[in-house]
């Protein structure tokens, strides 16, 4: 069941029509302290991603949160478990179909809080090669990350539940893809659905807090 954010989040969203890449702050939030690395390749591989989308992301933790900053748009990122390379049991798999990211709605309406379930999302790396060493590891996990960062940033940008046939905007991918097969892009219509999200806010979405 999808709940509400817990916690009170405020800062100026304006949007200024004569801006050429609108900016949205993305705001981080961690359980347990994450690898340094894959964090950075997150982000880098975001930012890949999103390129075509002519949107710019502003990253920050939600402890840097002063409430004077100033986007065109926000997301609050809240990433569950472990974010970070280690052993893990062997009994502990994934089966079937499970969720990796969540964008959470209420009333009908997308809000800009998503969850990310890294324990889940560290189980990409047994598609690894046997022999892959601790830096190719960080890699891959940061591409899983970001992989599914992108994708719930689709969705709280572009603000719709839908699902595309194919793409980044699909409704699934396989653990495997996420870490070993080439970039998945978002397609051109898709990528527009996220610009149009950002920058056709209604004024009273641009500057009221998210609570």
């Amino acid at each position: 069941m999808l709940r509400a954010p817990a916690v009170a989040f405020w800062v100026s969203l304006a949007f200024t029509a004569a801006a050429q890449t609108p900016t949205v702050g993305v705001f981080l939030d961690f359980d347990s302290v994450p690898g340094k690395v894959p964090v950075a390749v997150m982000k880098k591989e975001v930012a890949a991603l999103l390129k075509d989308s002519g949107v710019s992301l502003d990253w920050r933790t939600v402890g840097e949160n002063t409430g004077a900053e100033s986007f065109d748009g926000l997301v609050v990122l809240k990433f569950q478990g472990k974010c970070r390379v280690e052993a893990w049991p062997e009994n502990d798999r994934v089966t079937g179909t499970r969720a990796l990211g969540e964008t959470l709605v209420a009333d009908g309406h997308v809000l800009p809080f998503t969850e990310v379930r890294c324990d889940a999302v560290r189980q990409a790396l047994r598609y690894l090669r046997p022999e892959a060493n601790q830096g190719e590891k960080q890699k891959a996990l940061g591409l899983a990350m970001g992989r599914v960062v992108a994708h719930e940033l689709y969705h709280a940008l572009a603000r719709t539940t839908t699902h595309a046939a194919r793409g980044l905007a699909k409704a699934a991918e396989s653990l495997e893809d996420l870490v070993a097969g080439p970039q998945i892009p978002f397609r051109k219509e898709d990528a527009e659905a996220i610009k149009q999200g950002v920058t056709n806010q209604k004024p009273e979405d641009r500057t009221r807090g998210v609570e």
